[in-house]
């Protein structure tokens, strides 16, 4: 039996190419591109990835589409690392106490026994009224540190580095 192996040339329909390791380990679905950067690139750049953009476009042009997208800058945050200001902001509620409530009448010293015997090691995650995993990927809102194109006006010098 022989053990030796002849590498396949990568077919027409391989999928696991240049753009799929380019994305690396990410689960992303799309590459954002801000066009304030784009637009700042050198004009034979541009030309090429807007021939890149238009093939692209004229060879999934029979696939149905979303007719436009709604993009937002934002921070990544593993739920149960979150701080309780960070929880708060992405709409996310932590149940330490497996959805049992104090009785409103409670003295302070009885809500801190009642909160002392019920509550648990770690607490559930909500969203929506639907339970997040604690090692789940969310998203917060942020600031774009990438300033809006304005109609074609805003510049940003590209790196003058060299590639060797």
């Amino acid at each position: 039996m022989s053990t030796h192996h002849t590498p396949t040339k990568p077919s027409s329909r391989d999928t696991g190419g240049p753009i799929h390791e380019w994305f690396s380990l990410t689960y992303c679905n799309y590459q954002v591109l801000p066009r304030t950067l784009m637009q700042s690139m050198p004009i034979e750049w541009q030309e090429r990835m807007v021939a890149c953009l238009n093939e692209m476009q004229d060879a999934f042009q029979h696939v149905p589409q979303a007719e436009v997208y709604d993009v937002h800058a934002a921070t990544e945050h593993i739920v149960n690392e979150m701080t309780d200001a960070e929880l708060e902001q992405a709409g996310i509620e932590a149940d330490w106490y497996r959805g049992e409530h104090p009785l409103p009448w409670l003295s302070a010293d009885e809500l801190d026994e009642w909160r002392a015997k019920r509550k648990t090691d770690a607490p559930r995650y909500y969203r929506d009224g639907q339970e997040l995993d604690p090692g789940e990927r969310v998203l917060i809102p942020a600031v774009d540190p990438v300033p809006h194109y304005n109609r074609g006006r805003t510049y940003i010098e590209p790196y003058a580095g060299t590639s060797e």
